[in-house]
This record gives structure tokens, C-alpha cells and sequence, in this order.
């Protein structure tokens, strides 16, 4: 920073209005134009405002605040490290070399937003981002570029796609040419998933694109399933399901032979969802069963999600039996994890346990119940993603339990209302 721009940031820092530090020492129109870089301050003016801000006359030599913020960033590299993350971060938190030179404090803050994305501590993250919002102008063109995209981060991670969306094409704008070609595809990536989300799918499927061949040139396993997986879903939605196939098994192909846990559960699962809506029950649900070998014990919405598509699938293929075993697994699940309609902290949790009971119902003959809670609590859920395939399928659902109740008015309405979902299934916005 110039002499102007690092009094104005220990000045912000400081939260010191420009007339109380100009005052006794120049005029407050003075110090503006020495803050824009229009003036260069008289020595003596200088040596009265560091002393008023506390600061030395000029930035000091820092080669180990240098090194800590280097080696804090690069393991911000790998979040799958989570615990040695925070461990390093407890080690140098409190470190004064860190806060000793103002340029490497600002390259600190920004990466401290990423340690409270990557940990989970959204409360901090927020209140780290609403402090650097005040320190814009003074990041280079990296760190400004890192300040949207962590930003990008945190709007997903609050379930805020459009924000999130937004934020990342602003990002993209303003991507130095220096940042590394895997976090380029990092950034793609980003855009994929949270177009995928916003239903914008070509702009999903054209980064998606973009980011896979980056991490197949850099040899990046992880995220080359996890881009297999959603140009999978874009092509659903294109309609194109072959290509959609090739896509969920490449994923498989190559998550498979990956020793994490949770990567072989998302592609198993994926797949098996894909030969659900296909009406493939019988692959559905070996890989639906499958994927509930790795599913970690604390994902108990995608446990209870899993459920219910083994449960759909054998009641299409009229092995209520089957489907009953299942739901007796969910019902203890939530029993064990005392679980309730005010339980779910997500809408995706929320979303999953609202469809189990309402297949519990389905499987109860309790067709009142069922009826109610699809109409006031699961569709209005479904809406929120434009999930219209499970839309049409309970819909459907709601027009057979109409017939059999011999309500003909109410179930040629309820299968009109499947027929538009299912129609939607490919709309591209």
C-alpha cells in the first residue's frame, strides 16, 4: 500500500472518522487528498498521524508473517483436512506477526473467511465478510476476485443459490490471470452446481463443461466424478438420458475406485435415483441398497431420502412386503434420533423426512393422512427445487388413492396436475 492508502485502512481499522484524525495536525480536506494519493504528507504531518493511528512511520519487513499466511493458505487448499486445518489455525490465530504489516493482515482476513466456510462457522464467516466489505479497496486484484468467490461460498452453503450464482459470475469477471488453472476450475465448478440449483442449465452444463476438462488435464479423481455427476443432471433435464447414463456411470466408474466414503455413496445414490425416473426399479434398487454401505451415520436426511426411493421403487413393482421393511428402518431411525416435524434443521432434511411420512401413511392405507400431507407439506416443498418429477409422481399417487375412493372428480384433477409436472421435467429456463 502508499503512504495514503495505508493511513486510510489503519483509519477504517480503527473505526477513526477522517476529522478526529485529521484534527490538531491538518485540515480533514488535507488528509483526504493524502488518503486518495493526490498529496504525499509533509514528514512532520506523517510522523503526528502514525502516532494518532499507532502505526510506524512505514510498513515493516515481514518474512514470517509472509510464510504463516502462505502455508495457512495453501491448506485451505485441501478442506478434506479439515481437523489438520484447525489445528494449524489454532496454532497461529493469535500470532502478532500476523497483524504486524497491514498487507499481510488483509491477506489473512480473506483467508480466514474461507477457514469459517470450510469449518461450518457460517455466524463467523458472516461477520469476517461484513468486516472486509470495509476494506475493498484496498485488495489487490486476488484478493478481490477471493472476496467474491468465498462469498459465492457462504450465500450456497445458506441455501441462497441466486446470491450465490450472482456472486460467482461476478468473480469470474475479475479473475486475475495468475490464479492457478485448479482453482479457475474450482470456480467453474461453483457456477455448475449452483446454475444446476437456479435451473439456468445450460449456463450448468457450459461450466460444468469448462471445469471437468481442467480436472481431467490436473488429474483431480474427486472432481472429475463430482462433474460427471452434474453434467448427469443437466442432460436429465435437457431430456438427453443416455448421455445422462454415460455420465452417472463414468462418475461410478471412477468413484469407485476412490477411497472416500461419502463419494462412493453420492454416485451410487445418483445412479440409482437416475434408474428410479427411468423406471429401471430392479438397478434402482441395487444401487439405492448399494449406496447404503458408505453413507456416514450423521447424514440421516440422506439415509431417510434413501429409504424412500427403495420404498417407491418396490411399491411399483407391487412388492409391498418389501416396501414395509423399509419403512420399519425409517420409523426406528427417527425414533433412535427422537426426530419430529420440528426436527429438520434444512430443507433438504426437511424435505426428506415429510416425504418418509408420507409413504408411512401411504403404506398405512391411511389415505386422509397421506392426502393432507402431500397437498399442505410435501408439494409446497418440492415446489421450492422445482422438483417436478417427484411432483408428478405423488400427484399420480394422490389421483389412485382418489379412484379407489371413487372421488372420479378429484383424481382426473390430481393426474392432470402429474401429467404438467412431468411435462416440466425438461423445461429449460
Amino acid at each position: 500500500m502508499n503512504t495514503g492508502l495505508r493511513l486510510k485502512y489503519h483509519r477504517l481499522k480503527k473505526r477513526i472518522s477522517l476529522e478526529e484524525t485529521a484534527s490538531g495536525i491538518l485540515s480533514p480536506r488535507e488528509l483526504k487528498k493524502i488518503e486518495s494519493g493526490l498529496k504525499e504528507p509533509s514528514l512532520l504531518d506523517l510522523e503526528a498521524l502514525c502516532k494518532k493511528l499507532e502505526i510506524s512511520l512505514a510498513p515493516k519487513e515481514n518474512p514470517i508473517g509472509q510464510v504463516l499466511v502462505k502455508n495457512f493458505k495453501t491448506s485451505l487448499l485441501h478442506p478434506q483436512n479439515k481437523g489438520k486445518i484447525m489445528e494449524q489455525y489454532a496454532d497461529i490465530h493469535d500470532h502478532p506477526l500476523l497483524h504486524a504489516n497491514e498487507d499481510i493482515e488483509l491477506e489473512y482476513n480473506i483467508q480466514q473467511i474461507r477457514y469459517f466456510i470450510i469449518t461450518g462457522d457460517l455466524e463467523s464467516a458472516e461477520e469476517k465478510l461484513k468486516e472486509m466489505e470495509r476494506f475493498k479497496e484496498f485488495m489487490n486484484q486476488e484478493q478481490f476476485y477471493l472476496f467474491h468467490k468465498y462469498t459465492g461460498n457462504y450465500h450456497y452453503l445458506l441455501d441462497d443459490p441466486e446470491s450465490a450464482l450472482k456472486t460467482y459470475l461476478m468473480a469470474e469477471k475479475i479473475v486475475p490471470t495468475t490464479i492457478a488453472s485448479s482453482d479457475l476450475a474450482d470456480l467453474y465448478y461453483s457456477i455448475g452446481i449452483t446454475a444446476n440449483r437456479c435451473w439456468e442449465i445450460s449456463m450448468a452444463n457450459k461450466y460444468t463443461e469448462l471445469a471437468l476438462k481442467i480436472y481431467q488435464q490436473e488429474f483431480i479423481p474427486k472432481r472429475i466424478v463430482e462433474c460427471h455427476l452434474n453434467i448427469a443432471i443437466t442432460h436429465q433435464r435437457f431430456g438427453n438420458y443416455k448421455t445422462a447414463m454415460e455420465h452417472h456411470r463414468n462418475a461410478l466408474a471412477i468413484g469407485s475406485k476412490l477411497d472416500v466414503d461419502i463419494l462412493r455413496f453420492t454416485t451410487e445414490f445418483n445412479l440409482g435415483y437416475s434408474y428410479f425416473i427411468f423406471q429401471d426399479y430392479e438397478l434402482s434398487l441395487i444401487h439405492i441398497e448399494n449406496c447404503l454401505e458408505f453413507i456416514p451415520p450423521e447424514y440421516i436426511a440422506d439415509m431417510l431420502l434413501s429409504y424412500c426411493i427403495l420404498i417407491k421403487c418396490h411399491i411399483e413393482l407391487g412388492n409391498l412386503e418389501e416396501a414395509n421393511k423399509w419403512k420399519v428402518k425409517g420409523v426406528k431411525l427417527i425414533e433412535v434420533k427422537k426426530l419430529n416435524m420440528d426436527s429438520p434443521t434444512n430443507h433438504a432434511f426437511k424435505e426428506a423426512y415429510i416425504e418418509f411420512i408420507c409413504l408411512t401413511h401411504f403404506l398405512n392405507d391411511e389415505y386422509d393422512d397421506f392426502e393432507s400431507m402431500v397437498n399442505t407439506r410435501l408439494i409446497p416443498c418440492l415446489e421450492i427445487d422445482n422438483n417436478f418429477f417427484e411432483m408428478g409422481y405423488y400427484y399420480g399417487h394422490l389421483g389412485n388413492v382418489y379412484y379407489k375412493l371413487k372421488k372420479y372428480e378429484k383424481s382426473a384433477f390430481n393426474f392432470n396436475k402429474a401429467r404438467e409436472a412431468y411435462k416440466k421435467t425438461t423445461i429449460i429456463r
